[in-house]
């Protein structure tokens, strides 16, 4: 679909009922350069609203889609961060690996997930030894996602635990 904007290509892929599994990687990735306020102007705020039940209702394992929902929660226009957050931390919840392999691909983006998993209070006593040990422990990562996983656990507990 050539010469399209992304909010064009978004609105096509919303109405569709079933997207190939190209089509979601597309609608995953033109969600996380979306221009809302455009979206908003162009479709209404209730077609924004639609976008936000497709993202909440996706069950993916896809890492790419998994981190253009996690380059969701720092959109510029400010969109819905409260729900992406809670997306995002559902996503760390269902599967820790994944999510650490999706974070990998987005490393510039985990200064603000780690204030998201505070905002969702994702770790009782705001700090947990045992998820880095299951991810660092897990040989389905590479060392690259474990550095991840360790900048990330390192930069909650220097940020967030020093907070209380």
């Amino acid at each position: 679909m050539e010469n399209k904007t992304s909010e064009e290509l978004v609105y096509i892929y919303m109405n569709k009922s079933n997207l190939r599994n190209i089509e979601e990687k597309e609608l995953f990735y033109h969600l996380s350069i979306l221009d809302w306020n455009k979206m908003s102007e162009e479709y209404g705020e209730e077609f924004n609203r639609k976008i936000l039940k497709k993202v909440q209702y996706t069950k993916t394992k896809d890492l790419e889609n998994m981190s253009n929902i996690i380059l969701l929660f720092n959109n510029p226009y400010g969109k819905f961060t409260k729900e992406f957050g809670e997306i995002i931390t559902k996503l760390y919840i269902k599967d820790k690996i994944q999510f650490m392999k999706a974070l990998n691909l987005v490393k510039d983006e985990t200064i603000n997930i780690v204030y998201v998993f505070r905002l969702e209070k994702t770790f009782t006593n705001d700090y947990t030894e045992d998820d880095l040990k299951e991810i660092l422990y897990s040989n389905e990562l590479s060392e690259e996602e474990k550095e991840t996983a360790k900048m990330f656990f390192t930069m909650y507990r220097n940020i967030c635990v020093s907070c209380l």
